[in-house]
């Protein structure tokens, strides 16, 4: 898991390599880096790092999974605990919110780094066959 004083190579709004006009990988730090990093938390599964199989939401066992209390309950506590590990977020700040719409069920959270007075927005759209983020 990424620190707040952590850097990495810098992703596009697809969340794929980037390169500079130098032909140099650009590179991220600070909030920005974190924020990077809970996003592709967001979209993996557990398991998928070697190194670290508790990095991932899981949100992909939720594809196709019908509007439940159940259901939403489930994704809303994943959500939660992962953001709620990391330190730097405000555990008051986090918010999440879902809405199911025909096969596709979007998630919806917001939190506060210590450091920022604005909430930074994550939004995930759990489809038919993908998980996704979507820029906020």
């Amino acid at each position: 898991m990424t620190g707040l004083y952590d850097t990495d190579i810098r992703l596009d709004d697809e969340w794929q390599l980037t390169q500079a006009a130098d032909g140099d990988a650009p590179l991220c730090s600070g909030l920005d880096c974190l924020y990077q990093n809970i996003v592709l938390e967001a979209i993996t599964q557990p398991g998928d790092l070697f190194y670290d199989p508790e990095f991932g939401w899981g949100l992909y066992d939720f594809i196709q999974s019908e509007d439940s209390e159940l259901t939403r309950l489930e994704i809303t506590q994943r959500a939660r605990s992962k953001l709620q590990k990391r330190e730097v977020i405000l555990p008051d700040s986090i918010e999440i919110s879902i809405d199911f719409n025909d096969d596709v069920i979007m998630l919806c959270c917001s939190f506060r780094f210590g450091e920022e007075s604005e909430a930074r927005k994550l939004n995930v759209v759990i489809g038919a066959v993908s998980v996704e983020v979507i820029a906020a």
